[in-house]
């Protein structure tokens, strides 16, 4: 957890925090694209231990939906394959599954970054400045009020500004020259 505070540095590069409040942006699609992919392996897993068949790698529910989130993350081993081209109805329905998977959902998955970038691009430097400001907010309420009324008093911002020689501006700036 500690690791995670480190991406509080990021308030010290507009490009890094910027880049940051988008990956927390497009996570959600992620997440959306990994719950429909659970749910096409929990409906393919049930319809293929539901059949007569006597695979070892999709005798039940749970061995099926192993089978499955292996074949999706391209970690089944090929000579299991061998075993599935047998068995008609399962080289089917697998063969169905992989479809659903390498095309629909890769490219759902897909479009869905892109949308989200494309939404977020337009307010992501105007989201990295709120989220600068609201640490900095943060930071400001933990320094104490004897500490402040100090700073405020070295600051000298009563005094009037002298815009050039002679002419004496508003008060509540800092001279910089």
């Amino acid at each position: 957890l500690y690791w995670l505070l480190i991406t509080d540095l990021t308030v010290f590069s507009m490009r890094f925090s910027a880049f940051l409040l988008v990956i927390g942006r497009v996570a959600s699609e992620v997440g959306l694209f990994l719950g429909a992919l659970i749910y096409l392996i929990a409906s393919f897993a049930s319809a293929i231990s539901s059949l007569n068949q006597k695979l070892k790698d999709f005798a039940g529910m749970h061995w099926s939906a192993l089978s499955l989130w292996e074949i999706a993350l391209g970690i089944y081993p090929g000579s299991h394959f061998v075993s599935v081209v047998e068995k008609e109805f399962v080289m089917i329905a697998v063969s169905i599954f992989v479809v659903m998977i390498a095309i629909f959902l890769v490219n759902l998955l897909i479009a869905q970054l892109n949308g989200a970038y494309q939404l977020v691009y337009e307010d992501m430097v105007g989201y990295a400045r709120l989220n600068r400001a609201q640490i900095i907010v943060m930071t400001l309420e933990q320094v104490s009020e004897k500490r402040w009324s100090n700073f405020l008093q070295n600051q000298k911002f009563e005094e009037r500004l002298e815009f050039g020689e002679g002419d004496i501006g508003l008060p509540g700036g800092l001279q910089v020259t």
